[in-house]
């Protein structure tokens, strides 16, 4: 991870800072008493607050007092896990803010040993791939997250972490207004019909890493534009919302979700994911064509197995499943 440059250390203590100023809200807070919270004299207060305008932070001193005018859509561990009370999910975020991927990152500290629920997130990924080892465009703006989950038992577990992600990924990007978000089999989330995000769920043979599995999810939520090969079945959620979308605030939903509907799935129990994914399925009821280990299938989408996969009823009568993880090529 030579390439990284870490947010985490670097802003611990403007976390703090961050903490006090926005408590203060718009009356602000005087700056000796914003001093004497974080143990600073006047001189490192003063650094501290140099540090964050940098980062392109905007803060005021009038009257003797402090005010936080304006904050960069920066992710900042801090802000994710501010408020964010779930159980598994989240309990450790580290950000960097240039890496190769967050799934190759969050694969190395697995097999470090780091605990379950890790987040790993970035500004920008230089080498974000999806599905069967497709590019993903992943630069500044975007919300790109890997999380690590050692399910117990691990034994068929991709398909319906799939599915438990893209529910909660597109209950999350549907909260902000204009944004109905649906969901594509087996993991895209679309936005008036164009692809704003997608989940990709990787697991390893290996003795050390068996079990263990990585959730990748990507959203086109602030990018400053799309490549033109990208532009005809692919949008920006911003381009939709109502309202303006801090990446911060969207991880920290995004998390919550899937750490509930993740505990459902420790329990065995997949009644809530089996009746939201086909409520918010852009699939059921449309014809398609699958190609799975050289073969071609053809007929109608009529249902959603959370364990089993899609179910399509061919044109030869009869329906079966199909896992997304096994299926090379959907139309």
């Amino acid at each position: 991870m030579d390439e990284a440059h870490g947010l985490t250390a670097k802003c611990e203590l403007n976390a703090r800072l961050l903490a006090t100023l926005k408590a203060a809200g718009g009356q602000g807070s005087p700056v000796g008493d914003v001093a004497r919270s974080l143990r600073l004299n006047q001189p490192q207060l003063g650094r501290e607050i140099e540090r964050l305008e940098d980062l392109g932070f905007s803060i005021e001193e009038k009257d003797s007092r402090l005010r936080l005018v304006a904050a960069p859509d920066l992710l900042y561990p801090h802000e994710i896990r501010e408020g964010l009370g779930t159980e598994l999910i989240g309990r450790k975020v580290v950000v960097y803010d240039s890496i190769s991927s967050t799934n190759d990152v969050a694969w190395e500290l697995a097999a470090d040993g780091v605990d379950e629920g890790l987040v790993v997130l970035a500004e920008e990924q230089t080498r974000g791939r999806g599905r069967m080892g497709r590019t993903w465009h992943s630069p500044r703006g975007g919300l790109w997250m890997s999380v690590l989950l050692r399910p117990d038992p691990p034994t068929e577990r991709a398909t319906v972490l799939t599915t438990a992600a893209s529910v909660a990924v597109a209950r999350a990007i549907r909260s902000y207004p204009g944004c109905n978000a649906t969901i594509r089999w087996p993991n895209d989330i679309l936005v008036k019909g164009k692809k704003v995000a997608g989940v990709l769920v990787e697991t390893r043979t290996t003795t050390s890493l068996r079990g263990t599995f990585i959730l990748g999810v990507g959203v086109n939520v602030n990018c400053v534009e799309l490549p033109d090969d990208l532009r005809a079945t692919a949008t920006i959620l911003a381009l939709h919302s109502k309202e303006p979308i801090r990446r911060a605030e969207l991880a920290r939903s995004i998390i919550r979700n899937f750490d509930d509907l993740y505990l459902e799935i420790l329990r065995g129990e997949y009644a809530a994911i089996a009746e939201e994914w086909p409520a918010m399925s852009s699939t059921i009821g449309r014809r398609i064509t699958i190609i799975q280990n050289g073969r071609t299938y053809r007929g109608e989408v009529v249902d959603i197995d959370p364990v089993a996969g899609l179910m399509v009823r061919l044109d030869r009568g009869f329906v079966r499943a199909f896992k997304g993880e096994h299926v090379t090529v959907v139309k």
